[in-house]
């Protein structure tokens, strides 16, 4: 093979590199640790790795759950960190056609954060006493003793959240107490989902199981 032709196939090879990284280009994915679960931005990725980034201060800790959006999950490791984003190595290599299309067979849904936190529900004249499960960018996953009528607007507070008008989407009645699929009127920002997931997960805060349902979902994939 002539320099020129393995030359020629080297920038070929740099070229897609750079593309798949221009594809990936803040990416919103979320990062699972033992104090929760936060938002990030892909930023690059390649077979052993990937770089992200953060709207507040990187998590500390240096192995924790990076997951997609299509669900797929990967044990990650810490390899260089500045302020807002980090360097990390995957426990094993990685399909890029996989992680770069995020194929699956239902529709990719936004990022939702496992999250908990005290709440309350507004319905007319009537306030409930709630429990906020999980949290995205468009709603909310909420617990409630109240019986609330299904395609309801009702106001949502949770704690470190302003207030939120919502429609009540789904109901899980055999579930007690009921669950309630809340979707908001307003979509809030990401990065103000990301700042109240840190208010309420605070780094260094007592330890939660996510991490080890994440590495458990990962070993089975």
């Amino acid at each position: 093979m002539s320099q020129t032709h393995q030359d020629t196939l080297a920038l070929d090879a740099a070229e897609r590199r750079q593309i798949d990284r221009k594809s990936l280009m803040l990416r919103s994915a979320k990062v699972v640790c033992h104090s929760g679960e936060y938002i990030c931005l892909i930023r690059d990725v390649s077979e052993l790795g990937t770089s992200l980034s953060f709207l507040h201060d990187a998590p500390p800790e240096p192995r924790i759950i990076l997951a997609l959006t299509n669900g797929l999950t990967f044990p990650i490791e810490r390899i260089w960190a500045g302020k807002r984003q980090a360097g990390y190595r995957f426990a094993s290599p990685v399909s890029l056609d996989e992680f770069l299309h995020e194929n699956t067979p239902f529709a990719l849904r936004p990022i939702r954060l496992n999250l908990e936190a005290s709440a309350r529900i507004i319905d007319g004249r009537f306030s409930h006493t709630a429990r906020l499960l999980d949290l995205s960018c468009h709603g909310a996953k909420i617990e409630c003793d109240g019986v609330i009528q299904k395609s309801r607007l009702i106001g949502f507070q949770a704690e470190g959240m302003t207030q939120q008008l919502g429609e009540i989407v789904w109901c899980d009645e055999a579930s007690v107490p009921f669950r309630y699929g809340l979707q908001f009127q307003h979509p809030i920002e990401l990065k103000s989902l990301a700042e109240t997931a840190l208010r309420l997960q605070p780094f260094g805060a007592p330890e939660r199981d996510d991490l080890g349902k994440a590495l458990g979902k990962a070993s089975a994939a």
